[in-house]
């Protein structure tokens, strides 16, 4: 099954994160090691562009972090 949108109390309860870590299995879990990272890399780059963080160190998408 999966969720279409993921939905969390005002509150952020420890029930919140459960429904978070759930919802990110269910977005990722038939997907490679490349499209997993490729996933988390887009989610992280949209969350800075959002609120305004500019990272000071950048992994380009060349470099694989061990």
């Amino acid at each position: 099954m999966k969720m279409s949108k993921l939905l969390i109390s005002k509150d952020f309860t420890i029930d919140d994160i459960h429904k978070i870590r759930e919802y990110n299995y269910e977005q990722t879990k038939n997907l490679s090691p490349a499209e997993q990272s490729a996933y988390y890399r887009n989610k992280a780059e949209t969350f800075l562009k959002e609120a305004n963080i500019i990272p000071k160190n950048v992994i380009s998408k060349d470099r694989i972090a061990l």
